[in-house]
């Protein structure tokens, strides 16, 4: 009987020893996957940041192509005024340049020259002879002093046609390093992107992992009072049997122990929902419409989820107007109209904690409709 209480002792340390190890492992590896998923998140917070500072030097760089653009449009339109009086001036010259010619020619012809030498011989004297001859070179000369006048101008608007030329090909350089630029910040975007997708995707398995391994730590430990209880069984089933035959007479046969075998409930493991990673699209959108373009991060979220309001921040109830979107009011005011390309016209309406900077929440009708919009880079329009 000692030998049979020995061993029920031992098979119920066993168990508990068998049953302790791996319930400590699956706490260990279970704050490791804790770890990552904190580190994880840190990473995507700062990226986060980086995607929404590289924006605006974006939407910087576009308002400042758009004021480059308009600036060579109203150069291009002097330098256009500026030849059209070049060409101008020109004939001017040109005409006076023939009149100067002609009276030349008259002079020489006619008898006016004959009249100008019987003028300066009926001069009463020397001075009277001087004054007349000043008089007919002035008159002559005349002519030729506005020719130069004419000529002095058109070299002028020619200098500064020439200056308005050099001046179009300086904003031209500028509008193609900004282009540059430009480029160089949307790779920047699609680069901090893709790293936040990836990074998103590894959440989401540390999630899925974490899920796992709760599941299965459940399931241990729940197996491990289980093997305890029933070891506990076996013990106090030793214990009146030892009593029993304590009690009984030296001639009495002993009584065999019952040991009552508890049933074990099979734990139901819960499948852990894997989230899907939300991906971000990069568009890029022309301006061919009139209003504001905005390049911003944008995200999706629905009335329909759990814990989420009906109404916004300024008392739009969704599901009368679900086209609604969340912003910041110090980018965006409340009340702006906006067209957001392959969702329509919105209003912003609607606030929220995370939404900070160049950032937008889209509103949708359906949780799936705001799962399949992800996280996206669009150009959006401001319409008022």
């Amino acid at each position: 009987m000692k030998f049979s209480k020995l061993f029920i002792s031992s098979m119920m340390v066993f168990l508990l020893l068998g049953a302790v190890p791996n319930t400590v492992f699956a706490a260990t590896k279970l704050e490791k996957i804790e770890v990552q998923s904190l580190l994880e998140k840190e990473k995507m917070v700062k990226l986060d940041d980086e995607i929404s500072q590289t924006l605006v030097k974006v939407n910087e760089k576009n308002t400042e192509l758009e004021n480059l653009q308009i600036e060579i449009e109203k150069k291009k339109e002097t330098i256009g005024q500026t030849t059209a009086e070049v060409k101008k001036q020109k004939e001017v010259v040109a005409a006076r340049l023939e009149q100067a010619q002609n009276r030349l020619q008259t002079i020489q012809t006619s008898e006016m020259n004959q009249n100008v030498v019987v003028s300066l011989f009926e001069s009463e004297s020397v001075t009277d002879l001087f004054n007349r001859a000043y008089v007919l070179v002035t008159l002559q000369s005349a002519g030729n002093d506005q020719m130069n006048i004419a000529k002095e101008e058109q070299e002028k608007l020619v200098v500064l046609q020439e200056k308005l030329n050099t001046e179009a090909l300086v904003l031209e350089e500028q509008t193609q390093d900004s282009k540059k630029q430009k480029v160089a910040l949307d790779n920047q975007v699609a680069s901090l992107q893709k790293t936040m997708d990836t990074n998103q995707e590894s959440l989401a398995k540390l999630d899925a992992e974490k899920r796992a391994e709760e599941t299965k730590l459940a399931q241990e430990t729940r197996l491990a009072q289980e093997a305890a209880k029933k070891a506990e069984s076996s013990q106090i089933a030793v214990k009146v049997n030892i009593e029993k035959e304590s009690s009984a007479s030296v001639n009495t046969n002993t009584a065999q122990p019952n040991t009552a075998q508890p049933n074990t409930a099979q734990p139901n493991t819960a499948q852990p929902n894997t989230a899907q990673p939300k991906t971000e699209n990069k568009q890029e959108i022309s301006t061919t419409s009139s209003g504001r373009t905005m390049v911003v991060s944008a995200t999706g979220y629905s009335t329909a989820q759990p814990g989420l309001s009906t109404h916004t921040a300024t008392g739009i109830n969704l599901l009368q107007n679900p086209m609604v979107i969340a912003v910041d009011p110090r980018v965006i005011p409340l009340g702006t109209m906006l067209e957001i390309p392959g969702y329509g016209v919105a209003i912003a309406g609607d606030t929220g904690g995370a939404i900070k900077g160049n950032k937008i929440d889209i509103h949708f009708s359906t949780v799936g409709q705001a799962l399949s919009w992800g996280r996206r880079t669009i150009t959006i329009r401001v319409l008022n």
